[in-house]
C-alpha cells in the first residue's frame, strides 16, 4: 500500500514538472559591446519588453567596452540599445542607438565609431538580422540623404514644392524598404527575424496583402509562435473590408451633431479617410486632400473624414486649424469606436476609396497615387455619359 501511494506520489510530481518546466524555462543572454570612439565614462542603455513588462538597463563604458546580462525566455526578444540618452525621457531626435536580439548566447556588438554603425554577431538570430541591416543599407543611406520638411527651415518650408517632392521621396523610400525586407522573409523563412518583420508590415494597409502571402511561406515552427497567432488576428481584421467588398454600413454624428451616414454618399466617389488630431503623419496630408477636394468636388466626387479622436476640443481645433471642409464625423471613441474596429483598421493615416454602389476601389492611397486613381476613375465616368 505505501509502495503503490509513494508511486502515485512520485508519478504526480514528474506530471508536475514536465508540465511547470517549460513555463519557466530561462535562456541567459550575454551582450558584449566594443566601439574605438565609444568614451569611457559614457552610458549605454538596454530598453525591451519582457512578457509585457517594459525594461530598462544601463551600464558605463570602460576601457572602450561596455557589457550587459541577463535572463528572457524562450523566445528571442528585439531590444535596443541607446548612446548617452535614456530613451524614457522625450528627444526630438535619438543620435545613437541599435537594434538587436536577446536570445541566448554571447551577443558580441563592435563599432568603429557609433552604435549606428556597429555590427551585430554571436548568435543566429542576430547573424540574420545583421544580413538584413546590410541590405537595407543603401536604402537608409539615400533616406539620410532626404532633408526631412519636417527639419525645413521657415525659409524652405516656403517652398511647397520641395516639400511635397521630399515627403515623396521619404515615403517612396519607406516602402522600398518594405520590398528588402518582405524578400528577406521569404527568403530566411525558418528566422524568427522574418516573423518579426512580416508582422511589423502587416499593420501597413497598403503591404498588408504582400505580408500575407509571405507570411504563409513561414515555417511551421514559426507559425506556432504566439506572435504569429496576433499577426494571424492583423491579417484577419484587415480583410474585413477589401477591395471589391461593399463598404459596411455605419452612421454617426458629424461636428454640428448632425446624422451622417455613409449610404448618403451613394452616387459619388467617395474617399473615406480616418485620422486624429495627434496623428501628424495624417494632418501632413492634409494639404494633398484640400486640393483634391478643390479639383474634384464638382466631378463626382467627395470626401468623408473619420476621425479616431478620443478628444472633442482636440479634434474641432484640428479640423480649424488644418481648414477643412468636407464632413467631419467622430463618435470620440478612439480606437474602440465600432467604424474603426468593422473597417478592420490598425494605423492611420487610412483610407478607402469608394465607387457610386459603394463598392471599395481602392485602399490607403496618398498624394500622386491617390490624384492619379481619383482623376482616371472619375475621367471613366465621364466618358462613358
Amino acid at each position: 500500500m505505501i509502495f503503490k501511494r509513494a508511486v502515485k506520489i512520485l508519478a504526480i510530481i514528474f506530471v508536475f514538472i514536465t508540465i511547470v518546466t517549460p513555463l519557466f524555462s530561462q535562456r541567459k543572454f550575454d551582450i558584449q559591446g566594443t566601439g574605438k570612439q565609444i568614451l569611457d565614462g559614457e552610458i549605454i542603455y538596454l530598453s525591451y519588453r519582457n512578457e509585457g513588462r517594459y525594461m530598462l538597463d544601463s551600464t558605463f563604458v570602460k576601457n572602450n567596452s561596455f557589457k550587459f546580462e541577463g535572463i528572457i525566455g524562450n523566445i528571442p526578444i528585439r531590444a535596443s540599445l541607446y548612446r548617452n540618452q535614456n530613451p524614457t525621457h522625450n528627444y526630438d531626435f535619438i543620435y545613437d542607438r541599435l537594434s538587436l536580439y536577446l536570445e541566448e548566447g554571447i551577443i558580441s556588438v563592435q563599432s568603429m565609431d557609433s552604435l549606428n554603425n556597429a555590427r551585430i554577431s554571436g548568435t543566429a538570430v542576430n547573424n540574420t538580422f545583421q544580413l538584413l541591416q546590410e541590405r537595407l543599407a543603401l536604402l537608409e543611406k539615400e533616406r539620410l540623404s532626404i532633408k526631412d520638411p519636417d527639419y525645413f527651415s521657415e525659409e524652405e518650408r516656403k517652398d511647397t514644392a520641395l516639400v511635397n517632392k521630399n515627403r515623396s521621396l521619404l515615403e517612396a523610400n519607406y516602402y522600398k524598404q518594405f520590398d528588402v525586407q518582405l524578400a528577406f522573409a521569404k527568403e530566411f523563412s525558418n528566422s524568427y527575424v522574418s516573423l518579426d518583420l512580416v508582422n511589423n508590415i502587416a499593420r501597413n494597409n497598403k503591404y498588408n496583402h504582400l505580408a500575407e502571402e509571405v507570411f504563409n511561406l513561414l515555417s511551421d515552427s514559426l507559425l506556432q509562435l504566439p506572435k504569429a497567432a496576433v499577426t494571424k488576428e492583423s491579417f484577419l481584421n484587415k480583410n474585413k473590408v477589401r477591395i471589391g467588398s461593399i463598404a459596411p454600413e455605419f452612421e454617426m454624428n458629424d461636428r454640428f451633431g448632425r446624422n451622417i451616414k455613409l449610404s448618403n454618399y451613394r452616387g459619388k466617389y467617395l474617399l473615406l479617410d480616418f485620422w486624429a488630431s495627434w496623428c501628424l503623419p495624417c494632418r501632413q496630408e492634409h494639404p494633398n486632400l484640400l486640393a483634391l477636394y478643390d479639383d474634384f468636388k464638382g466631378a463626382n466626387f467627395d470626401i468623408l473624414s473619420v476621425s479616431i479622436d478620443s478628444k472633442k476640443d482636440k479634434w474641432l481645433n484640428a479640423i480649424i486649424e488644418d481648414g477643412l471642409i468636407w464632413s467631419q464625423i467622430s463618435d470620440l471613441k478612439a480606437s474602440n469606436g465600432e467604424v474603426y474596429l468593422n473597417y478592420g483598421i490598425s494605423t492611420i493615416p487610412c483610407n478607402f476609396l469608394l465607387d457610386p454602389q459603394g463598392k471599395v476601389i481602392a485602399k490607403d492611397l496618398k498624394g500622386q497615387d491617390l490624384r492619379d486613381k481619383i482623376k482616371e476613375v472619375v475621367n471613366i465616368q465621364a466618358n462613358m455619359h
